[in-house]
């Protein structure tokens, strides 16, 4: 048994004239019509039926080629591209007169059976039809074809993608910082390589060789006794202030400190300076320092202090890699008690100090604004003036 399918109505009575042959397959694969073209030997034949074991082509004006067996190119024509299907087939002459030549498939179940069955599935059941000789999507399957509504994603799979969502924005972060911390760093803001020493403005008064301390006294005159010495050959070496100056004790300034040569005990102070901070540092940083830029030191208490520049030398006296800095701090800021101490010091290049002294000066002025407006609740004129007017009534 034939079937024949016509999904346009244009082209029914066109059709219907044409018969298919019986291919031999009544009953498990009947031949339908659909628009293709098949192709042999460079020659272009007409499709008229098929099915999935045979084909019937017209159009045929070659010689003769009844149980020749050829490979056959079944194109089926669509808008903007074809389909191909090169199939070995065996031709059997069913009419002369128009050329229709039946092709049987040698072997039916090759790989071309997927292609062609989805294709004749789909013409049957209406999802390609025939528009001026092409296969074509039917308008209104493109009008129904809405894609469906995403699935709603479960609440696993929410927590799952937000917390993928925080880690990206942890690590951006992270990133951001190590970045700005490395340009802050190694691009503003300088370590120096050495620590640098707390030591007070002065002249040093210096143990000459290795003994105890036995006497001391912070408050000597000109003249009097600062501290003596027992030393190591058994010997008293006293030494006193050379001037009506102030005396600074260091840490082995006490009575029964062990001391070696060179050992500082004293500094007979000839000004009102305050200890001063010592540092060798390399040549580049001691260049910032000169152009402008600042230097601070972090004190083993976490605070920040800013340092002055108060002398740049050139190591030992001659050009070399390293120079030799001192700087002086505000006053009062380093006391007796820190004589003797190591810092680290920082040094930052004068644009960046200036852009990080506006920023704070501008935090400054807020805080100070909004400390303003909390005294001003509790303004004592206020409430002064509250009560002169309850007295007046």
């Amino acid at each position: 048994m034939l079937m024949e399918h016509h999904p346009n109505a244009e082209t029914d009575a066109e059709e219907t004239a044409i018969e298919l042959p019986d291919n031999g397959h009544d009953t498990d694969h009947p031949s339908i019509w659909m628009p293709f073209s098949v192709f042999i030997d460079g020659r272009e034949l007409e499709g008229i039926g098929v099915s999935l074991v045979a084909a019937y082509a017209g159009g045929w004006h070659g010689g003769d080629m009844s149980g020749d067996r050829v490979i056959a190119r079944f194109s089926f024509q669509f808008e903007g591209y074809s389909v191909v299907l090169p199939i070995e087939v065996r031709a059997e002459l069913e009419s002369a007169s128009g050329g229709v030549y039946k092709l049987v498939f040698l072997n039916p179940t090759g790989p071309h059976l997927p292609h062609l069955r989805y294709l004749m599935n789909a013409y049957l059941a209406g999802d390609l039809v025939q528009i001026n000789e092409l296969l074509r999507v039917p308008p209104e399957a493109r009008q129904k074809s809405v894609a469906a509504p995403p699935p709603r994603k479960s609440f696993r799979e929410r927590m799952r993608r937000m917390a993928g969502a925080g880690m990206v924005a942890a690590l951006t972060l992270g990133l951001i910082a190590l970045t700005l911390y490395t340009i802050h760093y190694h691009i503003f803001v300088h370590r120096v390589p050495g620590l640098a020493t707390v030591t007070p403005a002065g002249l040093p008064l210096t143990a000459p060789e290795a003994g105890q301390i036995a006497y001391v006294d912070a408050n000597a005159g000109e003249g009097d006794v600062v501290f003596s010495l027992q030393s190591a050959r058994g010997g008293m070496l006293n030494f006193s202030n050379p001037c009506d100056c102030r005396i600074v004790l260091t840490e082995n300034g006490a009575v029964g400190a062990t001391v070696l040569p060179g050992t500082p005990i004293a500094y007979v102070r000839t000004d009102d300076a305050g200890p001063t901070i010592k540092v060798t540092m390399p040549d580049d940083l001691a260049k910032l320092l000169l152009f402008g830029a600042e230097a601070h030191a972090s004190l083993p208490n976490g605070d920040d202090l800013p340092l002055t520049v108060k002398d740049v030398k050139a190591e030992d006296g001659a050009s070399g890699t390293t120079a030799a800095v001192t700087f002086s701090a505000a006053p009062d800021a380093l006391t007796a008690a820190d004589i003797g101490k190591t810092v680290a010091l920082t040094v930052t290049s004068k644009p960046y100090a200036s852009f990080l002294e506006r920023i704070k000066t501008r935090l400054s002025r807020f805080t100070a604004t909004k400390e303003m407006s909390e005294r001003a609740k509790a303004w004592p004129l206020i409430g002064n003036a509250q009560a002169a007017t309850e007295t007046g009534r």
